[in-house]
């Protein structure tokens, strides 16, 4: 195979095994919860989960048109960035025993998770 081809298949697997990253994370350890930023806020902006069983908030921000850049959790004392079309991973070991809440850094745009 001539060098140059042998470069250029090469450079190709890197970016064919770069794409299969989902975004950037690495595979949850727990069963996710897919929440995505829109134009209309956190979508959905409630879901439910099983009482008490580990969980993985997967929050993608969409939009560059909201405060919501950030997500901000008390009950967990958790405050992420949200890049834009970035995944990011929120691990909730020990579960929801209710339900967990959850807003943009402005507090004008939310949502909550319920245990049921």
């Amino acid at each position: 195979m001539h060098p140059r081809a042998s470069l250029a298949a090469a450079l190709a697997s890197l970016v064919a095994l770069a794409g299969c990253g989902g975004g950037g994370t690495t595979a949850s350890k727990y069963p996710e919860v897919r929440i995505e930023v829109t134009d209309r806020g956190f979508e959905p902006d409630r879901a439910s989960v099983p009482r008490g069983q580990p969980v993985t908030l997967v929050i993608t921000r969409r939009t560059d048109q909201t405060c919501a850049k950030d997500v901000v959790i008390p009950a967990l004392n958790v405050t992420k960035d949200l890049p834009l079309n970035r995944p990011v991973q929120i691990d909730v070991p020990g579960g929801i025993a209710d339900s967990l809440s959850y807003q943009c850094g402005m507090d004008m745009l939310g949502g909550v998770i319920v245990a049921k």
